[in-house]
């Protein structure tokens, strides 16, 4: 999600975020990580419209994630 198989960027569409989530259990927490070179784990925090985007707040930085993270992320 968020790139073509030839790696271009592409937007990623409440669809596309949508249909990502729900390969997971609906009671499951999620995080947002941020900063490849030292993963950081934040909560998620307000979800607004604005500008004509959907946009997802930072909740409060919980930590670092772990190396297995940043590898499934494909960071790494």
């Amino acid at each position: 999600m968020g790139r073509h198989r030839r790696g271009a960027r592409r937007e990623v569409t409440v669809a596309d975020l949508i249909d990502a989530l729900r390969r997971y259990p609906a009671d499951m927490e999620v995080r947002l990580a941020t900063q490849p070179r030292m993963p950081q784990e934040h909560s998620i925090g307000a979800i607004a419209e604005a500008d004509g985007l959907v946009w997802i707040g930072e909740g409060r930085q919980e930590g670092y994630a772990s190396d297995g993270v940043a590898e499934r992320l494909g960071w790494r």
